[in-house]
């Protein structure tokens, strides 16, 4: 049945007229079609079966006007010209080049339409073995054969002759994605049609059993100590060359290959023994809070949705940066877009529309991450820079500038606060990720830990006017000195600020999984010696306009608090502990600006503060 990715069978096009994510999947099978059966009709600059070659070309034709067509409908602005690639790679199999250059060009254009139309192309539920052999058996068994061997009677009536999915010739370049689209699409010229009546999941099962036809059932052992880590997602995108290839990359010889294939494609695919990604995670979510959508449960569908972005989408955010930074910022505006409409109460198709397409969102970026392998160590750092760079500037200009409005006894409780909040967090993150501990938790410590930096600064700012107050009418020349209290308020606030920052900038950064790739340290390392050097700069800047909590410092102090308290806020509605009322603004949360009216209130309040804070100051002047 699944014998459209065979060397020798040809996938059919697109009608005219279908929906355009239909057109551009076929596209993807088209491509992929092309990569693999390339090599078995041109050898050497020569053409070794004409018919093959033949039907290549007018496909690829047919597969340029497909693409022109659907251009105006991809949804990614940097997607290009999409027919451009399918030309280039037409241009390359008229010449004849060889088999792995055509497969190149290939395999880029078929991810530039998938990554076009973010093609959803993984199974959103681990397969079922069961299910799977009994689909095979009831659909595909007279054509394959009951073991995939292609030998009944009814094969040998068919030409060209069905797969046999133990010719390790075919068997070698399948992968369960390609299997699944040959099943979805048909072959044209072949016996092979459209199974249109069979499910989505259907296909997966199906595709997974075909796969592993080709390897014995690895028995009652235990799991091989030498056996890497695949998610269900990697082995769902990967051929067993792919796997052998990785395998060999690792140093495992090759005489241990094919009984960790068996495992792989036999067991871990089935079981739960198969690494889960932080966006298999937000899959599963999304899929039950549709499922809880439909049946009305909405405090569980609320639940879902929280799981999805706090254990999935912002787990990975780093990971999905290095493939494609508009993907990673449409899944956090998609969330926090979704959550704003469901406090609000909107309509069950309109949420079930939003988690649908989060979901095709979030399975796109994690085949994309499967795809791509692993980031070069450059970008790793780059990316991780940047996160902690977000997360952490509000911080460190906050303590900047509390450093130069504080007076001078005080400064220096603000500096030892500061480097030992940023040892705190480290050990805090640490222990974290050995301990598994939940986005809720980790999401909690961030933005609990950032409101009370706000309170204890709030009382610092009192303290410290009140004293102010005194030395002024009776001419104190300390002149803006804190008392004990006001200078352990100022720590209390240093300290508390600068670790819930740090902690949420390592667990953006390096939080994904354990041990730590040493790019994405380097860029947290770069990231805080960039600021500690800012911070230095602008507290030596103003450290002689600093006199008291009513000078230009202080104000500039309370006004850098701003987007410090939008992110505690955001934080704690991602909790589930403060409501959510979305406003039509667009959402930086670098600047911790995001469009809800209780980060607003919050934030009008603290300006509110600054200037109060500027008008007390002048009218103490003018006292004096």
């Amino acid at each position: 049945m699944a014998a459209v990715l065979l060397l020798g069978e040809h996938p059919a096009l697109a009608d005219p007229g279908e929906p355009a994510e239909v057109e551009a999947r076929r596209l993807v099978h088209v491509l992929g079609y092309v990569a693999m059966d390339y090599g078995g009709c041109v050898a050497n600059g020569a053409v070794t079966s004409v018919i093959e070659y033949d039907e290549q070309l007018a496909l690829l034709g047919e597969a340029i006007l497909v693409a022109t067509r659907i251009q105006p409908s991809a949804l990614e602005r940097e997607a290009g010209d999409l027919a451009q690639g399918i030309v280039s790679v037409r241009e390359l199999v008229e010449a004849k080049v060889a088999a792995d250059r055509v497969a190149i060009a290939a395999r880029g254009a078929r991810d530039r339409v998938a990554s076009a139309f973010r093609l959803a192309e993984a199974p959103l539920s681990r397969p079922d073995a069961e299910r799977g052999a009994a689909l095979y058996q009831e659909n595909c068994a007279i054509c394959h054969g009951p073991t995939g061997h292609a030998d009944t009677r009814r094969a040998a009536s068919l030409v060209p002759h069905p797969a046999n999915f133990h010719d390790a010739s075919i068997a070698e370049q399948l992968a369960p994605v390609g299997v699944e689209s040959a099943v979805r699409f048909g072959v044209s010229g072949t016996a092979m049609v459209p199974f249109t009546f069979l499910s989505a999941r259907d296909r997966w099962d199906l595709a997974f059993h075909v796969v592993g036809l080709h390897h014995p059932e690895p028995g009652e052992s235990s799991r091989p100590l030498d056996l890497p880590d695949y998610s269900m997602v990697e082995l769902a995108v990967r051929s067993d060359a792919d796997l052998r290839a990785e395998l060999s990359a690792r140093g495992i010889p090759a005489e241990r290959h094919a009984a960790l294939l068996a495992e792989l494609r036999r067991r871990v695919a089935y079981g739960g023994e198969a690494a889960s990604h932080p966006l298999s995670i937000a899959r599963a979510a999304f899929d039950r809070g549709r499922a809880a959508l439909r049946e009305g449960r909405l405090a569980d569908a609320r639940e879902a949705l929280s799981t999805a972005q706090l254990d999935g989408i912002d787990a990975a955010e780093a990971s999905v940066r290095t493939v494609k930074e508009a993907l990673a910022d449409d899944l956090g505006d998609g969330a926090f877009a979704l959550r704003a409409a469901l406090a609000a109460g909107a309509t069950t198709d309109t949420l079930d529309a939003g988690m649908a397409t989060l979901l095709r969102d979030a399975t796109y970026a994690e085949v994309a991450l499967a795809r791509s392998g692993v980031a070069p160590g450059r970008l790793v750092a780059q990316v991780s820079s940047r996160l902690a760079l977000r997360e952490l500037a509000a911080a460190a200009l906050f303590l900047a500038a509390l450093a130069a409005a504080a007076p001078s006894r005080s400064r220096r409780v603000v500096h030892v606060a500061s480097g030992a909040a940023l040892l705190l967090a480290l050990a805090a993150w640490v222990a974290a990720a050995l301990a598994h501990l939940a986005g809720f938790w980790r999401t909690l410590t961030a933005g609990a830990t950032i409101s009370l930096a706000l309170a204890a600064l709030a009382g610092a700012a009192a303290l410290g006017r009140r004293r102010g107050a005194r030395q002024v009418s009776s001419h104190d020349p300390l002149h803006g000195g804190l008392s004990r209290g006001g200078r352990a308020a100022v720590f209390a606030a240093a300290l508390l600020a600068c670790f819930g920052a740090a902690f949420s900038a390592l667990d953006a950064a390096l939080g994904v999984s354990l041990p730590v790739a040493p790019p994405a340290v380097a860029g947290v390392l770069i990231a805080l010696a960039l600021l500690a050097a800012g911070a230095a700069l602008v507290t030596r800047a103003s450290r002689a306009a600093a006199r008291r909590w009513a000078s230009p410092p202080a104000w500039l102090a309370c006004l850098l608090c701003v987007p410090l308290a939008g992110r505690a806020v955001a934080a704690l509605q991602l909790c589930g502990l403060l409501p959510l009322h979305r406003l039509p603004l667009p959402r930086f949360t670098a600047l911790g600006i995001y469009p809800a009216v209780e980060t607003c209130l919050v934030q009008a309040a603290l300006l509110g503060l600054a200037l109060a804070g500027v008008a007390r100051g002048r009218r103490a002047e003018g006292a004096c």
